[in-house]
């Protein structure tokens, strides 16, 4: 059994282990806490570590910090709790220690557990002493044959015992590999079952009962997954903590009875008991319908593995070509995906889910790699008539309507672009790209408090949000001079927005005194050849309508280093200038 007090060692090896992890490692600000955290618990001064303490030492707060009027730290110990549960949760540790964070405490906690670590083969049995006896007189080349033999028998001896403990390390280390699906995925299926009443209070019963039949129908609403069949099963406790609800919930493969996901949410305070519980089943709901949840997993894995797709693509293989272009968008991806969804309308000309989905990778593509000069509305019009055409065929879906918002936005068309996305995210109010879609064309629009209400809510919903979220939660800290605060989220966009992410980072990174930031980003900006072409503001207002947000972004990139002469026309990746006519 494992001690119960791990030695600083193993704390560190496990402290490096969580640093690695892609969860925390996206989040500079996360990995910063983590470690200070543990390591002044390490160094006996656990006592010490108060939110005051946190704020200044890890994110830069000033002296005259008041932790009540500045929620930081609150928020973003709650973002590490929640991501150190998932970690160990889904079994990702290879150390024998793990590191958690108590609720409503800053001090972590350090458990020793049971390593995972390969069996241990028995040692061979050790050679009997032969008595010693007294040396025979031998005829020698009769020997010489012997021992060629004896030898010969060794050799073969050794390669069957070398091939045994081949096939016993395969044997071992494959069932350790995430399983994928092995042939074409199909649309994944899932059976909502009960969630259990772990309150005591038999009065919650009813309110209980409703969540799981919540999550059921919100997941109806989502087009690429089906409830009900032969999917994986999701089941759940609900529970009372420090006098607020929370919501446990599995997810097994009835088939092997093994867990698949599991997921743990606090439900909101200070509202009624039905509203708590309805919030946190809506939450579930977005983590399980989501393109990067545990339904689409395998079938997103299996792709990853594909050299060459089938000649007449499934629109569920083409919906995942659209997750993953979605998530780092690139014109190679783009392309494969929208091209993937016309073969599809080949067969299927009214299919209005894959109509509306490669017009939406088509508009950014357009958009992409347009010029200021050109005129994306005229470039985008079959675009534009495909994603009407779409929402014609499928007025009752929130998906297309989601994209015919993005085609009218990357065109300039904001308040109709609005009105779209307002009607997608009325048709599902649990997907959280939607949402997220929706903070963005509100914060173009001017119209900011609603547009921060959304980002910070589609943000919440996931312990690893996609980068995309963070886009206006990094304009607005940036608007708002909250400069560490635009640093993190600038740097959590940067992971999938080469434009946006890298330049805020570097517009934020002078006035937060971070001259590592500005040596790592101010190269990434200077090299965009799309920023070259045109300019850094007036690609980003291809984009963005120009704001008070601009104002920062001006200032700080100076305040970097980077040309003036470079914000607002051609230039070369030394920071020259050169004609708008030069390649």
């Amino acid at each position: 059994m494992p001690d119960a007090s791990p030695s600083p060692e193993r704390v560190r090896a496990a402290l490096e282990e969580l640093l690695g992890w892609q969860g925390i490692a996206r989040s500079p600000q996360l990995a910063e806490l983590l470690r200070y955290v543990v390591e002044r618990t390490l160094s006996g001064e656990g006592s010490a570590i108060k939110a005051y303490s946190v704020a200044v030492d890890v994110f830069g707060r000033p002296p005259e910090f008041d932790p009540q009027s500045d929620p930081i730290v609150r928020v973003q110990a709650r973002r590490l709790r929640t991501l150190l549960e998932q970690f160990y949760a889904e079994r990702m540790g290879e150390t024998d220690v793990q590191i958690h964070l108590p609720l409503g405490r800053y001090v972590p906690e350090f458990q020793s557990v049971e390593p995972r670590v390969a069996p241990i083969q028995p040692a061979a049995p050790e050679a009997r002493p032969q008595p010693a006896s007294k040396p025979a007189a031998v005829d020698r080349p009769a020997e010489s044959s012997r021992q060629f033999l004896r030898n010969a028998g060794m050799g073969l001896l050794f390669t069957l015992v070398g091939v045994g403990l081949t096939v016993a390390v395969i044997n071992w280390v494959l069932p350790l590999q995430p399983k994928v699906v092995a042939s074409t995925p199909d649309v994944p299926h899932i059976t909502i079952g009960s969630f259990d009443n772990l309150t005591g209070e038999s009065l919650l019963d009813d309110d209980v009962g409703e969540v799981a039949i919540r999550i059921g129908d919100a997941l109806r609403r989502y087009e690429d997954l089906v409830v009900g069949g032969d999917g994986p099963v999701l089941t759940g406790t609900i529970q009372t903590v420090n006098e607020h609800f929370v919501l446990h919930a599995m997810l097994t493969d009835p088939a092997t009875n093994s867990t698949l996901w599991t997921s743990t949410v606090n439900a909101p305070t200070d509202v009624t008991d039905t509203t708590a519980l309805t919030v946190s089943g809506d939450v579930l709901a977005s983590q399980l319908g989501h393109s990067s949840g545990p339904l689409h997993a395998k079938a997103r894995a299996w792709l990853e593995l594909q050299a060459a797709l089938p000649e007449q693509p499934s629109p569920y293989l083409c919906y995942l070509l659209y997750m993953k272009w979605r998530d780092i968008r690139t014109v190679a991806d783009a392309e494969r995906g929208a091209a993937c969804f016309d073969k599809v309308l080949a067969a299927s000309p009214n299919d209005a889910m894959a109509i509306a989905a490669a017009a939406g990778m088509k508009a950014w593509r357009i958009q992409f790699l347009a010029t200021p000069e050109d005129d994306l509305s005229a470039m985008m019009s079959d675009e534009t008539a495909a994603a009407g055409r779409a929402v014609t065929l499928k007025p009752g879906s929130s998906f297309v309507y989601e994209q015919q918002a993005t085609v009218l936005a990357r065109q300039g068309s904001i308040d109709a672009a609005i009105g779209a996305i307002d009607k997608a995210y009325e048709l599902n109010p649990t997907s959280m790209d939607a949402l997220s879609v929706r903070a963005l064309l509100y914060w173009v629009d001017g119209q900011t408090d609603a547009a921060v209400s959304f980002s910070e809510r589609s943000i919440a919903a996931f312990p690893s949000p996609p980068s995309r979220y963070f886009t206006v939660r990094a304009f607005n800290a940036l608007q708002q001079e909250r400069f560490f605060d635009a640093i993190d989220a600038a740097q959590a966009l940067a992971t999938g927005d080469e434009e946006f992410g890298p330049v805020v980072a570097l517009a934020a990174a002078p006035r937060a005194g971070r001259q590592d930031l500005i040596d790592r980003y101010r190269p990434i900006v200077m090299g965009n050849p799309h920023y070259q072409v045109a300019g850094i503001f007036p690609r980003l207002a291809m984009r963005v309508r120009p704001n008070s947000v601009f104002d920062q972004l001006r200032e700080g990139l100076v305040l970097a280093g980077v040309p003036p002469s470079a914000l607002d026309g051609p230039f070369n990746a030394d920071g020259t200038s050169k004609p708008a006519d030069q390649p």
